[in-house]
């Protein structure tokens, strides 16, 4: 009799918990709605550099190293995903004083005209594990184009007692004569200074637990 009365019991509690069609108890929806986690973007870890080639000989890099934004991520639904940064075109940082006032100059960035440079997603959809392809509006000397990036994730982690991260990666080329960064007195054509400029980014975001 008593073990009839654990079996009764048993059968009773697992006919109150509500399930979604799948058979999915509840909880497993409270679990997809916490995954979704905004991160400020960190200066301290994250890099935003680019990359031209110049006299067709030498690759030359520059930094920004003056941004705000934030990410949204969620490992279970992609479509939850989201990222906006605004960076300081002034602070861009070729480690040559000389380059820099040119680039700030109004034949390249016109940093007094357009003082920032953007990037906003619209969309973004999962390409593969730990994959994504990121649509959005890009901003550049005024000029605002649609961009799609394939990004990569390099990790998603909470850390008791330090802090919530993530970080993810994408490098991808565009033509600075579509966004009217023409150099035209400085570099005219394109044996000086090549259009087609490398982007990397490694973008770090940092979430208050507190």
């Amino acid at each position: 009799m008593k073990k009839m009365m654990r079996v009764a019991t048993a059968l009773a509690a697992l006919a109150a918990v509500p399930l979604h069609s799948s058979g999915t108890p509840q909880l497993a929806s409270k679990v997809l709605v916490n995954d979704v986690k905004t991160y400020e973007i960190s200066r301290l870890y994250t890099t935003l550099s680019f990359t031209a080639t110049k006299w067709m000989v030498f690759k030359e890099e520059g930094v920004f190293q003056e941004f705000n934004g934030t990410m949204t991520y969620s490992a279970a639904d992609p479509a939850k995903c989201k990222i906006d940064v605004t960076v300081q075109a002034a602070s861009l940082d070729t480690r040559s004083p000389g380059r820099d006032k040119v680039l700030r100059s109004d034949d390249f960035f016109d940093v007094e005209k357009f003082p920032t440079l953007s990037f906003h997603s619209t969309k973004v959809t999962s390409n593969g594990a730990d994959s994504y392809e990121v649509q959005g509006d890009l901003t550049i000397h005024g000029v605002t184009k649609t961009a799609n990036v394939l990004v990569k994730l390099i990790g998603a982690r909470l850390m008791p007692g330090i802090g919530d991260f993530a970080g993810f990666e994408t490098t991808f080329t565009i033509d600075r004569r579509e966004f009217g960064v023409l150099g035209t007195r400085w570099s005219g054509n394109s044996v000086a200074i090549d259009p087609t400029v490398t982007i990397h980014l490694l973008i770090g975001g940092v979430r208050d637990t507190k």
